[in-house]
Order: structure tokens, then C-alpha cells, then sequence
């Protein structure tokens, strides 16, 4: 398969499922997932032999829709099925105008939104939208959730039995805020997913670029951001959070596809232009009386993109970020950036106290940053034998070979080596 045809039905597929879903009802989402991927499949076979379609989401929407309509006539005879004309949101799909350019799909926007549905919890809104939007598997899902994939695949069954009754709409007024943080979270997490690959590149599936999930993310996050009905200062936040991330990405993999920290990136390599639309985003999300989660995390991100050099970060002001981040969202991320940024701005005997806190309950996702972090707070107090003693219980704790080489080469930085 080639990286071009990867894309394309990443892309279209995403497109089927919200509106296959769209007609069968919240109920049957699982089942429009299956006939998606079925005629995936079916298209991976033909397409490279045939040609692609002239329209590629349409083909995928009605090979899609036959399996569907077939497995409900077999399962269930009595229920209503969708009417057989094709669609007009795929008689003349968008042409793609760069990585963050083209308007959203209303029907993208339509199932993200009803996924994140006030009925369920927050984590369940979010975890339905991941897998029904994007089409991201539990095993990819979970790590982000710190949950496990048989609790994951246990919510989201009573998610759909919850949902069964409901049609996807968008929904205005009143109805909007309740979805609206579960829907920044989602967006949130695909991006971290994505960034999560590219530093990861032999979790994607070949041909398939993972960065692709952050622009789709930062596309989302912009289209939210400006759509009439969903526009709101913590959508600008959001959007900020992410270009202002996703301008590191492309000095994040070095030459070699190796991972590089932070302070060893090059800031040269940054994507200067992300860094002033980020910046754009941020300064519209001031418009509003509220002071957000997103906000105080694009004003973190602003304040690494804005720093000339790792030496001329203002870590104090981060500190104080964190601190008012932590009043918003007490769980293991803030907590765990907030003692980085201590150790940083020169209180490591603080930086290690919170550290030691934390680390009892912290989730295996975070575990190898935390001990890296206890590290380097152990290390600014000259306690190098206990700091190389957390360097290796990190590195132990790394969750992909690419994360366990750089944390041994920081350690071997941070030895003198």
C-alpha cells in the first residue's frame, strides 16, 4: 500500500463512518465501523488494481451501506433501514488545500459531538469519539485514558446501549457546552496519540504517517474554533495549545528518527509559521471572562515557543501556570509538569517532595517521566548515585524502545558522558 493510498482512505473512511452512522443511528455505530473496515478491505484489494474512484468516499459510504443494510435484514428484520439514494454530503467531497486548510465536515462535526454526549461520563464521551470519529483502536485508546482495554471495550458497550435511541445532530444553544470540554479532550488526545507515533514510527501501520493524526487534530481544533455553532474562547485555546506543540514536531525527530528532549531540539527547526497562528489563536481565546484548563496550557506551550533558547525559558512564570493549572485539573499530568517546572526553575528539594508524592499512584503511562523527573530533581541536588538509580527504574519503565534510548542517552548527558 502506497503512503498515498494510506492517506486517502484514512482520510475517507473517517467520512463513511460519520455518515453511515449519521443514518443508522448511535446505535449502530459498531456496526458502521465493521462495514467501513470490511469495505476498506474491499477497496485495498480493488482500488490498486482497478484505480482509485473518482469519488473514493462514495464508494466506501456504498459498499459500506449494502453490508450494513444486509446484517441488519439477517439480525434484525423489523428494523427501519436507511433509504438506499446516495448521500449528497459525498456527491462532491472537499478538495484537500494543504494540512491545515479545508472546511469540516459537517458530518464529522455531527458524530464528534453526539459522541460526546451529556449522558455518558467524560471518559466515556471521550473514548467513543476517539474510537467512532478516528477510528483509533482500544489498545491505542486506553494508554491515553489510563484505563485498560477491557474496561475500555466494557464502557463502550454501555455507551452504545445508552446512545441506541439517538440520532446525530449537532447540537445548539444550551445543548453545546455540556459536549464542549469533551470534545477539546478528544481533540486533545489525538494529538498526543499522533505525536505519540511519529515518536514511535514502528507502531504505524506502513505507509501511514503519524503526524497526520496531529494535523487532523489541529485542522478540528481551527474548524471548531471558527464554526458559528461551536466557536468559543476555549476552542481558540485549544487550537493555540496545538500549533503551538505541533511547531516542535518537526524538530522532535532527528535525522537519525531518533527522539530528541526538549531542551536539545534545535529551535531552528520549529515551524516559525505554526508558532505566530498559534500566538493569533491564543490571543483571541482572551476574549472571554473564563480562564480554561486549555488556556493555562497554551499559555505554558507559549511560553517554550517564545523562549530564544532552553536557558532563556521563564520557568517561574510556568510554575505559576502550573499552579493555576492545578486549581482546574489536580490529575497526574498537571501534577507531574508542575514538578518538572519546580526542579527547572530552581527549587529541586520542592520539585522532589512533590515528586515522591506522586509516584505511589502515578498511572504506568506516566511512570518512566515521573522517575525521569525525580531524577533530574535528585541530580540539581548533587545526589548523582540516586539520581542514576531512578535514571534506570525510567528507563525500565519506558513504554517503546525509542523512549528507553533517549532516556539512556539523557541519563549518559546528565553523567557527563
Amino acid at each position: 500500500m502506497t503512503p498515498e493510498l494510506a492517506a486517502l482512505l484514512t482520510r475517507e473512511r473517517r467520512r463513511a463512518v460519520a455518515l453511515l452512522a449519521r443514518q443508522l443511528g448511535l446505535g449502530h455505530l459498531a456496526l458502521a465501523e465493521d462495514a467501513v473496515q470490511t469495505a476498506t478491505l474491499r477497496a485495498l484489494e480493488r482500488w490498486p488494481r482497478e484505480g482509485v474512484p473518482e469519488r473514493p468516499a462514495a464508494w466506501l459510504y456504498r459498499v459500506a451501506q449494502r453490508l450494513a443494510i444486509d446484517e441488519l435484514r439477517h439480525t434484525r428484520p423489523h428494523t427501519a433501514l436507511p433509504d438506499d439514494a446516495e448521500p449528497e454530503a459525498l456527491a462532491a467531497p472537499p478538495a484537500d488545500e494543504g494540512r491545515l486548510a479545508g472546511e469540516l465536515n459537517d458530518d464529522e462535526l455531527a458524530l464528534l459531538f453526539a459522541a460526546c454526549h451529556p449522558a455518558l461520563p467524560p471518559a466515556t464521551q471521550v473514548a467513543l469519539a476517539l474510537r467512532s470519529l478516528l477510528g483509533l483502536e482500544l489498545a491505542a485508546i486506553a494508554p491515553l485514558l489510563f484505563s485498560t482495554e477491557a474496561a475500555l471495550a466494557q464502557r463502550l458497550a454501555r455507551a452504545r446501549v445508552t446512545l441506541g435511541g439517538h440520532t446525530l445532530a449537532v447540537p445548539g444553544g444550551a445543548e453545546l457546552p455540556p459536549r464542549r470540554e469533551a470534545v477539546l479532550s478528544t481533540l486533545a488526545l489525538v494529538f498526543h496519540h499522533g505525536q505519540l507515533a511519529a515518536g514511535r514510527q514502528g507502531d504505524a501501520p506502513q505507509g501511514e504517517d503519524p503526524l497526520a493524526l496531529c494535523w487532523e487534530a489541529i485542522r478540528l481544533a481551527r474548524a471548531l474554533a471558527a464554526h458559528p455553532a461551536t466557536a468559543a474562547p476555549e476552542a481558540d485555546a485549544l487550537a493555540a495549545l496545538l500549533l503551538l506543540h505541533g511547531a516542535r514536531l518537526t524538530g522532535r525527530i532527528d535525522d537519525a528518527g531518533e527522539l530528541v528532549p526538549l531542551h536539545g531540539q534545535p529551535r531552528d527547526r520549529w515551524d516559525a509559521g505554526l508558532i505566530r497562528l498559534g500566538l493569533v489563536h491564543l490571543k483571541a481565546s482572551q476574549r472571554g471572562t473564563a480562564l480554561t484548563r486549555w488556556h493555562l496550557q497554551a499559555g505554558i506551550a507559549a511560553e517554550h515557543a517564545m523562549a530564544p533558547s532552553p536557558e532563556a525559558t521563564n520557568w517561574p512564570a510556568i510554575v505559576r501556570y502550573y499552579e493555576l493549572l492545578l486549581a482546574h485539573d489536580p490529575s497526574h499530568a498537571p501534577r507531574l509538569g508542575h514538578a518538572i517546572a519546580l526542579a527547572e526553575a530552581g527549587e529541586p528539594a520542592e520539585a522532589e517532595r512533590a515528586l515522591r508524592a506522586l509516584l505511589p499512584t502515578v498511572p504506568e503511562a506516566l511512570q518512566a517521566h515521573a522517575c525521569a523527573a525525580l531524577a533530574r530533581a535528585l541530580s540539581r541536588q548533587g545526589r548523582e548515585e540516586e539520581a542514576d538509580g531512578w535514571w534506570q527504574r525510567a528507563i525500565e519503565a519506558a513504554g517503546h524502545p525509542a523512549e528507553a534510548r533517549l532516556l539512556a542517552r539523557v541519563r549518559r548527558s546528565a553523567a557527563g558522558g
